[in-house]
């Protein structure tokens, strides 16, 4: 019989009910270890490879899947720790409403575009993506429910953000407070055109990403309220990786000496500019404070400790996922509040 044979066969061979044979391959925990060993076996026995996903989509309207989409190539997804505690916190979800998960990288959209076509999913996170692509374009005419995580898509069933501006302002505010004057904005990438260097008033004024722009907007309005212009800070677009700052971080201090405050849009960014100013022999906090922005758990352990905005990704993960697979329309965005860790990177110790 070989490929041709059905669920209904295994189940005849065996004994039971076709209800009891599906449940021992989709929902195993709902039939006994003695039963489904035997379904199992006459089934291999048999040749019958396992129920097909669209028949089962037909049957019961569900994929019993999430489809997550990262603008970025795999392997960033599962190396930045941000991006690795959103999907903890997305796989505890789907874990605890017994689905699974699929990733895809936007980062060639041509393939996005494909995979998002061909997706047996029962809805979409769409995590740090801007508006006005053909991936998204994709998605919407999928017509299921889409999630956006820290991006303001239209027309999403639900988006949760994090408190950009109040974790931006926060970290400004803090670093004014240890007497930094001169600033440096670090920068997350703006758009998705790879461009990175200094930022010009346009580039600013451009910038695509619901992220950068709530953050830049925090720390200006800070910076404005302590008499210092815009113009006069330093803003520098990276990519948000360690590696690649330091070497930025390095020509920035050459170029502007006098900088004596760093407020980096990420904990990444921020600690490849620690690692940038030990090398070129700057005293952290003494010469030059910096401030990060998430709370991952590397930046407890740099040298000086990295202070730092802290966000809980797993639980912006977790919410996600469960209001995509709700599917419940959310009219105004769920906004998660950050928290200020302070450490050595930005205050001298007090001495009594």
């Amino acid at each position: 019989m070989g490929n041709r044979v059905r669920l209904v066969d295994v189940a005849r061979a065996a004994g039971v009910s076709q209800g009891t044979a599906s449940n021992a391959f989709g929902k195993p925990h709902l039939v006994r270890d003695e039963l489904r060993e035997k379904i199992l076996a006459v089934a291999a026995e048999m040749g019958y490879r396992g129920p097909h996903v669209m028949a089962r989509m037909l049957r019961t309207g569900k994929a019993g899947a999430l489809g997550v989409v990262f603008p970025d190539n795999l392997e960033y997804a599962f190396s930045d720790p941000v991006a690795i505690e959103l999907l903890r916190g997305v796989g505890r979800e789907c874990a605890r409403q017994s689905v699974n998960m699929m990733i895809i990288s936007a980062e060639n959209h041509e393939q996005a575009v494909a995979a998002v076509n061909n997706a047996a999913v029962d809805a979409f996170l769409v995590h740090c993506y801007s508006d006005n692509n053909d991936v998204i374009a994709a998605i919407r005419r999928r017509n299921l429910p889409m999630v956006g995580i820290d991006t303001d898509i239209a027309g999403a069933t639900a988006t949760v953000v994090l408190d950009d501006f109040e974790g931006a302002a926060s970290a400004a505010r803090h670093l004014l407070e240890c007497g930094a004057r001169k600033f440096a904005i670090l920068s997350l990438q703006a758009d998705e055109d790879g461009q990175f260097g200094l930022m010009d008033a346009r580039r600013r004024g451009a910038v695509s990403h619901r992220v950068v722009r709530e953050r830049l907007a925090g720390y200006h309005a800070v910076l404005k309220d302590a008499g210092i212009d815009v113009a006069d800070i330093v803003h520098v677009e990276c990519e948000n990786l360690s590696e690649h700052v330091r070497g930025q971080v390095t020509d920035l201090m050459a170029q502007f000496p006098d900088i004596d405050g760093i407020l980096a849009m990420s904990d990444v960014i921020a600690i490849g500019a620690l690692e940038a100013l030990a090398k070129t022999g700057h005293d952290v906090p003494g010469q030059v404070r910096v401030m990060g922005i998430d709370g991952v758990a590397r930046g407890a352990r740099t040298t000086p400790p990295l202070s730092t905005v802290a966000q809980n990704s797993v639980e912006k993960g977790r919410i996600a996922a469960e209001l995509a697979l709700a599917g419940d329309n959310v009219s105004e965005p769920v906004l998660l509040k950050t928290r200020l860790l302070v450490r050595a990177s930005s205050r001298l110790p007090d001495i009594s």
